[in-house]
């Protein structure tokens, strides 16, 4: 029947259905185990209010929803028990003589109207039987096993978790990721560990997930830190999670609201499970979560220094009492042994040929050479003599100075990973504020792309004092005194992540003056301002800078040379053969271009004329190839011409009569 039925209506009619003595209906107003869209925001779903009836004699149950949010509670609850009567009018062969309800305001509001038709309403502690309906209901719309709550757990109190919610809630806000990474794995020496739980990584500085998350052993947490490797490849994850309330178990969320527990933000409700792949989703003891709950009170109350320490230790009030919580870093401890990755990313390997380049500038200054070749014959005594295997202060036969032992710890945090590069750069600034590559190691390690620029910037700054007066005097010539490189770095390394906030005109006006600095442009900032160049149609600028560097032979350079003359000439002669040269240069950049949603993964390093090439080629191209009228087309034609046997010419097109 429809809702617009007046009430009174619909229980006069009720009224006619002959009353039952034995008939109990359980009930009143639930938000029901579901999600809905909400029209004004698509990404905050609502759980809808139902008014749900059961009868204990049949077991039959009925759930009216608010079509309608400003219906009053009382109504809705009204029209969900009259609704319950007339549509299932003949299995209840009557309505019930007894109501009862858990909300003493539902009692209060529903009374004097059900009075009408003798039907007392009762108080009572607990539903279970609609509480058990509900859960059906939930397994019913998830289209799966249900979620179990945190206080289904044997023995678990509301008071428990109480202390559980309040140290998650102080470990979100201490934002613990922004000190640690993923790949920093902590070990707890005390207290006793429940089994599976002495080892676990902090998550979130990559921005994506935060929390805890607990590994079996160390060699299960290298396996899942290894290159290439995802997380959801896991077959387990056990932790602490943090998200929005609609990712809850809806048991956990309505607990939430019934006792007030408190919640660090909107996007900060913790999830403590074990997760299977198989589907199993397992809730932790009342001894579990209490050991989360004091790990999570401990990480709140670290700081930085005693991160640095590699082992330290906190006293925290758990729910169980006091505790005494001992925990260490292992990287950080095995550091003194020179524990560092037996494999060098790109970077890395630049900075240690680097570091042996300033080894070798300090070791001949002052040095005079007749020739090259007595030079050449000096350094090969020096290598001969054990010169890079000693310390930087007996190589220069001198004391550093405060800039040189910073740089060198600088260089060592380029080697390292998560907290010990952290650590390292943290040191380098202590003996010298103007040490730029501890600035950028930071902002590598940053958990945002704004706190990224932050370290950059200062970086950028600290770069420039370190060069000091020289600087005007060797503009043209940067990157081919070592002393500027640090400043360089840190100044990409903020272009690009300015790029990433959306600000491009800044990041370009750090591109324009870095070529000013450095012509030759050791580090391929040409390959980032060209495509900008030619998506925004400033081909003035870009023929230019295709001039400038003429013998490039990275892929960008031959597909962005195609372009800019296709663009300038359209389908010319000297265009087909531009984009001819391309595709020789790499034929996967131009089918990446003509099938976007194949391109590859970025890669770190790659070779000429591998798809991995092509993959950062497309990235930087597409956006100026998808504005050029007719590119598209373009290439696929030349796709065409060019797909046949070598030496073999173009088959020409059928004609059709």
């Amino acid at each position: 029947m429809a809702h617009h039925t007046p009430l009174p209506l619909l229980l006069n009619r009720v009224k006619q259905l002959p009353q039952r003595s034995a008939e109990v209906w359980q009930g009143g107003l639930f938000k029901l185990p579901m999600w809905v869209d909400n029209p004004r925001d698509p990404d905050d779903p609502q759980r809808p209010v139902g008014a749900c009836w059961l009868s204990l004699r049949t077991g039959l149950i009925h759930v009216e929803a608010a079509q309608d949010p400003a219906t009053p509670g009382d109504e809705l609850a009204l029209r969900g028990f009259v609704e319950f009567a007339r549509q299932w009018a003949r299995q209840l062969e009557g309505r019930p003589a007894r109501v009862q309800v858990r909300e003493a305001a539902l009692a209060a509001a529903l009374g004097p109207t059900l009075a009408a038709l003798e039907t007392p309403v009762e108080v009572v502690d607990d539903l279970p039987h609609v509480r058990e309906a509900l859960h059906n209901l939930e397994e019913h719309a998830s289209e799966g096993p249900r979620r179990t709550g945190l206080l289904e757990a044997e023995g678990m109190t509301p008071d428990r978790v109480r202390a559980f919610a309040e140290a998650a809630a102080a470990f979100h806000r201490a934002r613990p990721w922004d000190h640690l990474v993923n790949e920093d794995l902590i070990v707890v020496e005390s207290p006793a560990s429940p089994r599976g739980l002495a080892m676990f990584s902090v998550l979130g500085n990559g921005g994506q997930e935060f929390g805890l998350a607990f590994h079996e052993d160390r060699r299960a947490f290298e396996r899942l830190i290894e290159p290439g490797v995802s997380p959801s490849a896991a077959l387990r994850a056990n932790g602490v999670t943090f998200g929005p309330a609609y990712e809850l178990p809806f048991a956990d969320l309505d607990a939430w609201e019934e006792h007030g527990w408190p919640v660090a933000g909107r996007h900060a409700y913790p999830l403590p499970c074990d997760l299977y792949a198989d589907g199993r989703f397992i809730r932790p003891t009342t001894t579990e979560l209490t050991y989360m709950e004091v790990l999570m009170r401990a990480l709140a109350d670290t700081t930085e220094d005693e991160l640095d320490a590699g082992r330290w230790r906190r006293r925290v009030i758990g729910f169980d009492g006091p505790v005494e919580v001992t925990l260490t870093l292992p990287s950080l401890l095995e550091a003194d042994a020179d524990r560092r990755s037996t494999v060098l990313s790109p970077r890395a390997l630049s900075r240690a040929a680097e570091r042996a380049s300033a080894q070798v500038s300090r070791f001949l200054a002052g040095t005079e050479f007749g020739s090259i070749e007595d030079a050449n014959a000096g350094l090969e005594r020096a290598r001969q003599a054990g010169l890079f295997d000693l310390r930087p202060e007996e190589a220069a036969g001198r004391p550093l100075t405060p800039l040189e032992r910073a740089q060198e710890l600088a260089y060592d945090a380029a080697e390292a990973t998560g907290r010990l590069r952290i650590k390292m750069a943290r040191q380098a600034l202590a003996i010298s504020p103007d040490c730029a590559d501890a600035w950028w190691a930071l902002g590598e390690a940053a958990p945002s792309a704004e706190a990224a620029r932050e370290c950059y910037e200062r970086g950028v700054e600290a770069g420039a004092r370190a060069i000091g007066a020289a600087f005007a005097s060797l503009v043209g010539h940067f990157w081919s005194n070592l002393a500027t490189r640090p400043y360089m770095r840190a100044r990409l390394a903020l272009a690009e992540v300015l790029q990433v906030l959306g600000r491009d005109e800044d990041a370009v006006g750090h591109f324009r003056e870095m070529l000013r600095l450095n012509p030759n442009d050791n580090q391929g900032v040409r390959h980032l301002l060209l495509p900008w160049l030619l998506e925004r149609g400033e081909d003035e600028e870009a023929g230019t800078l295709l001039e400038n560097y003429p013998d490039d032979v990275f892929a960008m350079w031959p597909y962005g040379r195609a372009l800019w003359l296709f663009r300038r000439e359209g389908d010319s002669p000297d265009a087909r053969a531009a984009l001819a040269h391309a595709r020789g240069v790499n034929p996967h950049v131009a089918r990446f271009l003509l099938k976007p949603d194949s391109v590859p993964a970025l890669s770190a390093s790659y070779a000429l004329g591998s798809r991995e090439e092509a993959a950062h080629v497309t990235k930087g191209l597409l956006g100026a190839v998808l504005v050029t009228d007719g590119a598209l087309a373009w290439i696929r034609r030349s796709s065409r011409r060019t797909d046949t046997k070598p030496g073999q010419p173009p088959r020409p097109a059928r004609r059709r009569h």
